[in-house]
C-alpha cells in the first residue's frame, strides 16, 4: 500500500479538534483490509473520499459542496 488517507482520528494529537473524527480501530481495519486487498491507496472516511473526488473537478463546485 502507497497510501492510507484520512481526515481527523480521535487520538490525543487531536485534542481540541470539534470535528468529526474516525474512530483510530476504523483506521486500523482499514488499512489492514487494505493490504490485504494489495490496494495502493486507502481511503478511511467520507470527508477524504469526498476531497479526493474533487481533485479532478472545478474548486467552486468543492467549495459548494463542503458549504
Amino acid at each position: 500500500m502507497q497510501g492510507l488517507h484520512l481526515g481527523a482520528a480521535d487520538t490525543d494529537m487531536m485534542a481540541g479538534y470539534d470535528g468529526p473524527m474516525t474512530d483510530p480501530a476504523d483506521v486500523v481495519r482499514a488499512a489492514l483490509d487494505g493490504v490485504e486487498r494489495d490496494a495502493t491507496e486507502v481511503l478511511v472516511d467520507d470527508w477524504t473520499r469526498l476531497v479526493k473526488a474533487s481533485l479532478a473537478g472545478d474548486p467552486v463546485d468543492f467549495s459548494a459542496q463542503i458549504a
